[in-house]
């Protein structure tokens, strides 16, 4: 009993304990040291352990035959898994989330709301998105035999919701980490060609133009840019020669968008009018002259103080992502009239959960205007409209009176 005491206490000692580990350890790693370490007769010769060494793998005897030492293999299999990186066994271990994506044809008497309840998907994701487009008004007014392509993650959830516009052009709405989505734009690049055309005045202006496939919108600019110098009501004869440049996009052999009017000539009594269409979306004789109406700088008969001002870089507070602000408010009054800020066609009336009524006004030339948060819209698709006309009252959707104008 004596001895069983004396034993115990000598090996529950803390020193002792401590040198006997070390004493263990020493032989642990000196066995590992001459299993990975390749014998030779030649000291220049000693090869010493690596990962990457076929030859620790490898022990030659002296007649020349070759053995794969077992020891071995399950040690260097050991100090792999040991030396492998977290993060690069994560990714090899963690497959890929696998998405399903929906191609969704519009049909006649589709709603957004109905879109996203046949699918399963939440309300919250379908407001996120009105949000996040109602800078760019694109999602509506939906089109019968439009294409919508919803992308879902593993649980169901909207990662993203895209739209072709045309052949060239698409836009998508992309779910980040903080649940919101942000715009995204993907365009085809589009081969441009002109084309001379030569006609003469067989009856109207207007009734020559249709034979010679003009579009309303460019007999309409061609009215615009000699108007003051032409009447076409009283000054065309028969034969008067008019020469037209026109422009078309394609995407393999494909036409895009409409067809642009970027040069005309006409002859009228003996004189000559010309008009070339500048980068600038406005019409110059040859002389550099303005022949296109300038736009009005406000949409409303009085300067109103701007509440926020455009920001294409403009980035959310709470989020951190792109949220441009890609108009002008103004802190007007309810029921202040609006002006169309030049002639134009209505070419969109409708409602939008954030942006309110609005309407969209296509001017005669490169550009247009979009007008938000209006409390009463007083024209209606398709109609005409002229620079200075009242077009509709300004409202409040959101937190203040104000009209928002986007050019």
């Amino acid at each position: 009993m004596q001895f069983i005491r004396r034993l115990t206490h000598w090996s529950f000692s803390a020193p002792k304990v401590w040198l006997t580990i070390n004493i263990s350890l020493f032989f642990l790693l000196f066995l590992v040291y001459k299993a990975l370490v390749v014998p030779a007769d030649n000291l220049d010769e000693y090869v010493l352990p690596n990962g990457s060494s076929q030859q620790s793998k490898v022990s030659e005897y002296k007649n020349g035959s070759v053995f794969i030492d077992p020891l071995q293999e399950i040690i260097d299999s050991t100090l792999q898994s040991i030396l492998t990186p977290p993060l690069q066994a994560a990714v090899e271990e963690t497959p890929a989330s696998n998405y399903t994506s929906i191609d969704y044809v519009i049909k006649s008497g589709d709603s957004l709301a109905r879109i996203f309840s046949r699918l399963g998907l939440s309300r919250k994701s379908m407001y996120a998105i009105l949000d996040a487009d109602q800078e760019y008004l694109v999602l509506e007014p939906l089109l019968p035999k439009e294409k919508y392509t919803f992308t879902l993650d593993e649980a169901g959830g909207l990662v993203s919701l895209t739209r072709r516009i045309d052949i060239s052009k698409s836009v998508s709405y992309v779910r980040h980490e903080s649940g919101g989505y942000s715009y995204e734009e993907h365009i085809t690049p589009v081969t441009y060609t002109q084309q001379v055309v030569h006609s003469q005045i067989e009856g109207s202006f207007y009734e020559s133009a249709k034979k010679i496939s003009l579009s309303d919108s460019n007999i309409l600019i061609i009215h615009d840019v000699l108007e003051g110098r032409v009447d076409f009501r009283k000054d065309l004869r028969a034969n008067d020669a008019f020469d037209l440049v026109l422009k078309t996009g394609s995407i393999d052999g494909i036409q895009v968008g409409s067809t642009q009017l970027e040069a005309l000539q006409m002859t009228v009594k003996g004189e000559t009018y010309r008009a070339f269409l500048h980068s600038d979306g406005r019409f110059y004789d040859e002389e550099g002259n303005s022949l296109t109406p300038s736009l009005r700088r406000w949409p409303t008969a009085k300067e109103y103080r701007i509440s926020s001002s455009f920001n294409a870089n403009r980035l959310h507070p709470i989020t951190g992502h792109p949220a441009p602000h890609n108009g002008v408010d103004l802190a007007t009054p309810t029921g202040t009239k609006v002006l169309a800020t030049g002639d134009g066609v209505v070419t969109r009336v409708a409602t939008h959960k954030y942006a309110g009524k609005y309407l969209v006004l296509d001017y005669n030339g490169t550009y247009g205007a979009r007008f938000l948060h209006l409390s009463k819209v007083l024209v209606k698709k398709g109609q005409k409209v002229k620079r200075g006309q009242v077009i509709a009252l300004s409202g409040n959707t959101s937190t203040n009176n104000r009209c928002s104008f986007a050019l």
